[in-house]
């Protein structure tokens, strides 16, 4: 029997979301190493993607959302319900409330997103009493350290066996013959970004105009945006805009019921295979998988030179932004340069001419693979913080405890009793014992 359980609360591995996607990677990978009992040590709170019951998927325990959106009312039973001894949160941490204190005496270790310049002290306070705060930016782990809080950087993945340049390229100039109606493809601009909330993190209204200039004098560009169109996650009404662009007819989005269960990897990599350059120049990003799942298909990238973008681009160019937003999180982010982000795109054109060679593409997978491939991260980051928490979790207590009573006079159905409470020592939990008697 080795030493650690691990509750891990993010979405569904098999929900197609960001969160999901690094779950279904991370956690095999983890239940392989040697602190772990293989997948019967490791569980999954799925409080976005599963309802109703624990089910077993894949040798590993899920455990069903409760009322809270975040699991905020359940976590506390489901820890307990596990044994956990470390739970890991991936999910933005100003949702949680009090995820310490209910989790303990489990190490609580969120996983977290910073996307604020401060950060926000709405994620400060959440990650109060967590035991180490793990960032998967370079960039949000100096905010934390700058903030006074000690963290770990860890950074999300992919998987190289899929996203990865293609070998063969028949598939690939069939699709984008697809995307481009069967007419002989030209220049493809792809974006793959969430389309919900508003204002829009992803600054759908600000690329998409600097796109509309780009392709101006360029009748055979297209533009792929891989997202929901509608404003069904409270987002923005996507094809009104590219109307009033006057880029409908040469913008494409993906099948909405498809999207809706969630395309497979091999389709999204097939996709930035057909790319000639991808747009991410959002507002902030916490990390931003789709940057690297670009460049580790060969394509270059244009993002905002703010939070964690600029440290993802090997090949491409990271635009100053024109301003900063304060947020409703009281603190600020990028508002980016639509002219900065068209120039971009053209000095990209302009380097295309006609196609990427097969080098270029190749050099980009291989820098994106070097730093961000599952394997590597698991081996060089995550091994060693298991060992950490596993030897934090054996060592012995500074000292136990001693029994000690509080006396205290409380009103019960509107008699007056004196309630004697006795609190012992059991190594990891104080058991209270309750005595009630009537006050004679």
């Amino acid at each position: 029997m080795t030493g650690l359980r691990l509750l891990y609360s993010s979405n569904a591995p098999w929900a197609r979301s960001g969160y999901g996607v690094q779950g279904a990677s991370l956690l095999p990978r983890l239940a392989d190493l040697p602190q772990f009992d293989g997948r019967e040590s490791v569980a999954i709170f799925a409080w976005y993607g599963l309802q109703g019951g624990i089910h077993n998927v894949d040798g590993f325990a899920c455990y069903p959302a409760g009322q809270d959106a975040y699991g905020n009312d359940i976590i506390r039973s489901h820890t307990a319900h596990h044994k956990a001894n470390v739970v890991i949160t991936l999910i933005d941490a100003w949702v949680l409330r009090d995820t310490a204190a209910q989790v303990t005496p489990a190490l609580w270790c969120p996983w977290l997103p910073i996307d604020h310049d401060p950060v926000p002290k709405k994620v400060l306070d959440a990650i109060k009493g967590a035991h180490l705060p793990l960032t998967y930016s370079k960039w949000g782990a100096k905010m934390l350290t700058d903030a006074g809080v000690e963290n770990h950087y860890i950074p999300h993945g992919i998987e190289p066996a899929v996203y990865r340049v293609a070998d063969d390229r028949e598939p690939v100039d069939g699709f984008k013959r697809q995307i481009f109606s069967g007419r002989e493809p030209g220049h493809l601009t792809v974006m793959v970004a969430a389309n919900k909330g508003y204002p829009d993190r992803k600054a759908f209204q600000v690329q998409l105009r600097a796109w509309a200039a780009f392709a101006q004098d360029k009748p055979h560009a297209r533009l792929y945006i891989h997202t929901e169109p509608t404003p069904m996650y409270g987002g923005i009404n996507l094809p009104a805009l590219v109307t009033h662009l006057g880029i409908a007819d040469r913008t494409v989005f993906p099948d909405r019921y498809q999207n809706f269960l969630g395309y497979p990897d091999e389709y999204m990599s097939l996709l930035y295979n057909c790319a000639d350059a991808f747009l991410g120049a959002a507002m902030s990003e916490g990390f931003g998988i789709p940057i690297i799942e670009a460049q580790a298909c060969g394509v270059p990238v244009v993002v905002t030179d703010f939070s964690a973008m600029p440290e993802l681009v090997r090949w491409g160019y990271k635009v100053p932004p024109r301003d900063m937003v304060w947020t409703p999180m009281d603190a600020w982010q990028a508002w980016p340069d639509v002219d900065g982000i068209t120039d971009a795109l053209n000095s990209l054109y302009r380097e295309w001419a006609g196609g990427w060679s097969v080098g270029r593409r190749m050099r980009a997978q291989e820098a994106i693979h070097a730093e961000y491939s599952w394997d590597s991260i698991v081996r060089d980051q995550w091994a060693p913080l298991m060992e950490k928490l596993e030897r934090t979790l054996k060592e012995p207590a500074e000292q136990t405890p001693a029994p000690f009573a509080d006396t205290r006079t409380i009103d019960v159905s509107g008699r007056t009793r004196t309630k004697a409470v006795r609190v012992e020592a059991n190594g990891l939990h104080p058991t209270p014992v309750v005595t009630v008697e009537p006050n004679e």
